[in-house]
C-alpha cells in the first residue's frame, strides 16, 4: 500500500514537472515570440524612418515614386530590382565617363595654365631686357643729340674764325697797299729830285728864288724844293743830298720789309685757314657720322618702343588669358566635385533601396502602397 502510495506520489511530482516544462518552453516560446515581434516591430519602423528619409530626397521620392507605380502594376520583384540594378549601373557609367572627363580637363587645364605661366614669365623677361635697351637708347640718343649741337656750333663757330681772318687779311692787304703806295710816291719824288739836287751848284739868289717859289705855289713842291736848295750853300746842300738818298733807302728798305710781312701775313693766313678747313672737315665727317648715328638709333628706338608695346599687350593677354583659364577649370572642378558629391549621394539612395527590397520587401511594399 505505501509502496502505491509512494508510487502515485512519485508520478504526480513526475507529471507535475513535466507540465511545468511543457509551461517553461510555452513561456519561452511566447517570450521569444514577442520579442521577436517587438524586433520586428522595431525594425518596421526603422526601415519606414529609412524610406521617409530616402523619400525626403527629390532623388529618393523619384525612385520610391517608380517603385510604387510598378508594385501597384503588380510587376514581378525581379523587374523592380533590375530597374534599380540598372539605376545604378547608369550612375556609375555617368561617374566613369565624367572622371575620364575630369581627368582629360585637369591635363589640358595644367597644360594651358602651364603654357600661360611660361608666356608670362618670357615677356616678364623680355619687357625687363627690352626696358633696359630702350634706356640704354633714349641715352645715346640724348648723347648725340648733344653731339650734334655741339659739333654744329663748332662748325658755326670756325665759319665764324675763318670770316674774321679773311676779314682782317683784307684790312692788312688794304693797308699795305695804302702804304706801299705813299712809299712808291715818295720814293719816285725822291728819284726825280735826287738827279737834280745833284746838278745844282748852290749859292744862288735868295730873292730871286723867293720870287720863282711865289710863282710855283703849292703847284709843284718838287719844282720848289729845288728853288729853295738852290740858294743853299754847298755844304749844306750836300747834307741835304745825304739825308734824302738815307731816307730814300730807307724808304726802299721799308717798301721790302712791308712786301715780306705781307708774304709771312699771306702765309700765315694760308696755313691758319688750312687748319680750320682740316678742323672743319674733320668736323663735318663728325657731323655726319652722328647724324646717321642717330638716324639710326631713332630707327632703333622706335622699333624696340614698338617691341616693348607688343610685349606688354601679350603679357596682359596672357595673364587674362590664365585669370580666365583658371576660373573656368575652378568652376569645372567645382561642377565635377557637386557632381560626384551627387551621384555618390544617389549610389548610397540605390543601395539603401536594394538592401530595404532584399530584407524588407513587405515593409516596402506596404508603403509605397500608401504613396
Amino acid at each position: 500500500r505505501q509502496m502505491c502510495i509512494r508510487d502515485r506520489g512519485i508520478r504526480i511530482i513526475l507529471k507535475t514537472n513535466k507540465m511545468r516544462t511543457v509551461a517553461i518552453a510555452i513561456i519561452s516560446v511566447l517570450c521569444v515570440a514577442s520579442f521577436a515581434a517587438k524586433i520586428e516591430s522595431t525594425a518596421t519602423l526603422n526601415v519606414r524612418d529609412r524610406l521617409d528619409k530616402i523619400r525626403d530626397d527629390d532623388f529618393g521620392k523619384k525612385i520610391l515614386d517608380t517603385i510604387a507605380l510598378q508594385i501597384k502594376r503588380n510587376e514581378p520583384l525581379a523587374e523592380v530590382s533590375k530597374l534599380m540594378n540598372n539605376i545604378r549601373l547608369d550612375l556609375q557609367n555617368e561617374q566613369r565617363k565624367q572622371n575620364a572627363e575630369h581627368s582629360q580637363k585637369s591635363r589640358e587645364c595644367a597644360s594651358t595654365l602651364a603654357t600661360y605661366n611660361e608666356r608670362i614669365s618670357q615677356n616678364t623677361q623680355e619687357i625687363t631686357q627690352l626696358s633696359f635697351t630702350v634706356s640704354n637708347l633714349q641715352s645715346r640718343l640724348q648723347g648725340l643729340f648733344a653731339s650734334v649741337d655741339t659739333r654744329e656750333n663748332q662748325t658755326k663757330l670756325l665759319g665764324n674764325r675763318e670770316q674774321f681772318l679773311r676779314n682782317d687779311q683784307q684790312h692788312d692787304e688794304a693797308d699795305f697797299a695804302a702804304r706801299l703806295s705813299q712809299i712808291n710816291s715818295v720814293v719816285e719824288a725822291l728819284d726825280l729830285v735826287l738827279p737834280r739836287l745833284r746838278n745844282i751848284r748852290g749859292d744862288g739868289d735868295e730873292q730871286e728864288a723867293l720870287i720863282q717859289l711865289a710863282k710855283i705855289g703849292k703847284s709843284n713842291p718838287i719844282n720848289a724844293l729845288l728853288q729853295v736848295s738852290a740858294t743853299l750853300d754847298p755844304r749844306s746842300l750836300v747834307i741835304i743830298l745825304e739825308k734824302l738818298e738815307q731816307l730814300r733807302e730807307s724808304l726802299s728798305g721799308a717798301a721790302d720789309e712791308n712786301r715780306e710781312n705781307l708774304e709771312e701775313a699771306r702765309t700765315d693766313f694760308s696755313r691758319l685757314v688750312g687748319e680750320l678747313n682740316n678742323v672743319r672737315r674733320s668736323l663735318s665727317e663728325d657731323l655726319s657720322r652722328d647724324r646717321t648715328e642717330t638716324e639710326t638709333v631713332q630707327y632703333q628706338l622706335q622699333n624696340y618702343r614698338r617691341n616693348l608695346e607688343d610685349t606688354n599687350n601679350e603679357l596682359t593677354s596672357a595673364k587674362s588669358n590664365r585669370e580666365i583659364t583658371y576660373t573656368e577649370c575652378e568652376r569645372y572642378e567645382a561642377s565635377y566635385r557637386t557632381g560626384t558629391e551627387r551621384r555618390n549621394h544617389q549610389l548610397e539612395l540605390i543601395a539603401n533601396i536594394q538592401n530595404i527590397l532584399a530584407t524588407h520587401i513587405e515593409t516596402i511594399s506596404d508603403y509605397v502602397r500608401k504613396l
